[in-house]
Parts: structure tokens; sequence; C-alpha cells
């Protein structure tokens, strides 16, 4: 039966939605993955029940001629999986308005282009649609400020849309992974790095490296959450959210920790790096 199915991937260049890609074709399915580049596009294009789709989910025209491919391919859609994700990072004080426009015109306003440019072919299929959120959607650290907006934004989308589409027979699932070892920490930490503002610098950059360096020594092989979007597809009734996280009793007790008590933990942290 999957062999008949066919899921659509943003952001399937590299990192999670890279890893999916391969990880869901080895399992039967057939996959429209998206991506920007023209070298990544030719690269997915060799994986075997792979068709490339030029897709920048900022981009409405893109988003439009993708949907009118896949229309006329007549293959269906059975599951769309939002996963294109940006990350800006920075002392708030001295974000740019521009900088969270951009954050969230991938993370947030990209998600709801594409979702609702494709509702049409899910809803045909009562299929699934997975959102690719982020555990910084649910605890925000400092200097992810753009980031952990765009994400805590997609949750309360995903719940709302989820609740919607109750009445159509499609179900909306978001993950909530911890650190992954992917390239988007190594984008955060050259931002952080390369920060010339006169607050924080120390600070921010301090934080920046000591994340990249926790999530390349503990974070998450991708193909964990690439394997859950597998469980979520095959099974009939999944959970409405999926938290996977390297350490589950850490992030357990920072979500029952009094705000207070976290900010000092936090606090403590920053401090390290004056």
């Amino acid at each position: 039966m999957m062999k008949n199915q066919w899921i659509l991937i943003t952001g399937a260049s590299t990192g999670i939605g890279r890893v999916a890609t391969e990880f869901l074709q080895q399992k039967g399915y057939s996959i429209y993955a998206c991506a920007r580049k023209e070298g990544d596009l030719q690269d997915l294009g060799r994986i075997p029940n792979v068709i490339p789709i030029k897709l920048d989910v900022t981009k409405n025209e893109q988003i439009e001629q993708a949907f009118q491919e896949i229309s006329d391919r007549k293959t269906g859609l059975f599951g769309l999986i939002n996963n294109a994700g940006i990350v800006h990072a920075g002392p708030t004080m001295d974000l740019d308005v521009e900088e969270l426009k951009h954050q969230f015109d991938v993370n947030f306003f990209g998600v709801h282009r594409v979702t609702k440019q494709f509702f049409p072919l899910i809803k045909k299929s009562k299929g699934k649609i997975v959102m690719i959120g982020s555990g910084a959607g649910i605890i925000a650290n400092p200097f992810f400020a753009p980031y952990s907006s765009s994400k805590f934004a997609l949750e309360g989308y995903t719940d709302s849309l989820r609740r919607e589409l109750l009445l159509y027979g499609i179900q909306v699932v978001i993950i909530e992974p911890g650190m992954v070892k992917t390239p988007i920490w190594d984008k955060g930490e050259a931002l952080l790095g390369n920060y010339n503002g006169d607050m924080l610098k120390k600070e921010a950059s301090g934080i920046g490296s000591m994340a990249v360096q926790t999530a390349r020594d503990i974070g998450l092989p991708p193909e964990k959450i690439a394997s859950l979007i597998y469980k979520i597809l095959t099974k009939k009734n999944p959970k409405p959210r999926y938290a996977i996280v390297p350490n589950y009793w850490m992030r357990q007790l920072m979500l029952k920790m009094p705000t207070r008590m976290l900010d000092r933990f936090i606090l403590k942290k920053m401090q390290k790096f004056q």
C-alpha cells in the first residue's frame, strides 16, 4: 500500500528533511523532496522513488507551481511534512525587525502557505500533516528569541488546525525535537560568533558555542526523527504531539520547575561567560 502513498517533505536538502527523505523511501513511500538550490535538487533526484521539487516556502509562485506539478502527476498526496526552517539568533534588543520577519516568513508563514496550498490533496486522501516543531517552542532559551518565537507560534497554529481538521478525519501532529545533529546549529553558532553588537557580546557568543557543542556531543541523530515520522505516518491514531529529546528527565524537570527558578538556572549559565 505504501508504494502508492506519496509524501511531500519541505526543506529536504539537509538535516532532518534529507534523512527523512531517504528513510521513508527505503520504507516503501514515494517522496516529493523539496529544496531551493539546483545542486540539492539534482542530488535528491538520484535517490530511488524520489522526485525533486523546486520549492522555497517564502515564494507563492513556486508553491503554486509545485502544487500544479504534483496535481498533474495524479499521484495524490498522503502526507505533508512541514520541515523547512531557519534560525536567527542574537541578543533580542539588538535584533532588527527584518530578522524577525524573515524568521517568521520561513518557519511560520511558510508552513501556512504550503499547508493551505496542498490541503485539497491531503483532504482527498484523508492523509496526515506533520509539523517539525522544536523543544525551543516549549522552553525559550536566551539569544534565540526569533527561532523560539516562531516555534511557539507553530505550536498554537498546529493545535488550532488539528482541532479544525478533526471534522475531516485528517490528523495533524507536531514533533518537538530537542537538540538534533544538523547543520542548523552550525548556522546559529556562526550568527552568534560573528555578532558585532554592543549588548551581551561575550554572553551571546558563549551560550551559542555551548549550545552547538552540546548538540554535537549529545544531539539526537536525525534518523531518530525520521523514524518517528514513519511511526506517525503508519500509526492509526498517533498522538497530537511527540517530544523527542536527548535527556527526557532534564526536559521534564525544566517543564515542572517554577519560572523564577528556571530563570536563575539559566542566569548562572550566562554569568559564566561574563
